[in-house]
């Protein structure tokens, strides 16, 4: 299964990261290809995003499950395509107080007839999407708080 995780340092404060990670409605716009996303629950919701796959762009339609939220450490997901026959969860992980270092992963695979090319191709874009993902992130947390 294609996986990714990246981090980065965000020099806002624990409470000030989880409070944007864990409502996914903060986040989910911030996947590279956005379109849009559907509210389904406050644990659930559907991601639409165009995803550039080297040899063609593929608008992908993903179920999203939350499926654990520790507060100040962890917001983890499963994924379930349903545009696609595609599988795969992903997790924030939030460490330290006042200096605060944050890991998004993703792990995204494809079943089927077409499983086998389309996971080569998940093998670029999923290491591209997790680090664009988390320092969108980043960027979104900086711009709220001030910070340069």
């Amino acid at each position: 299964m294609p996986q990714a995780t990246h981090n980065v340092t965000l020099a806002v404060s624990n409470n000030a990261t989880w409070d944007f990670l864990k409502d996914y409605t903060n986040w989910a716009p911030l996947i590279p290809g956005y379109i849009a996303h559907e509210v389904l629950s406050d644990k659930q919701f559907t991601w639409i995003f165009l995803a550039d796959l080297g040899f063609t762009k593929k608008t992908i339609k993903l179920d999203v499950k939350m499926t654990d939220l520790v507060e100040s450490t962890d917001v983890k997901f499963d994924l379930k395509g349903l545009s696609d026959n595609f599988n795969g969860k992903g997790y924030f992980k939030i460490a330290g107080d006042t200096q605060v270092e944050l890991i998004g992963s993703l792990e995204l695979s494809a079943d089927g007839i077409m499983g086998m090319m389309i996971n080569s191709v998940l093998e670029n874009f999923v290491p591209k999407a997790t680090k664009e993902l988390t320092e969108s992130i980043q960027s979104k947390i900086d711009e709220l708080h001030g910070v340069k």
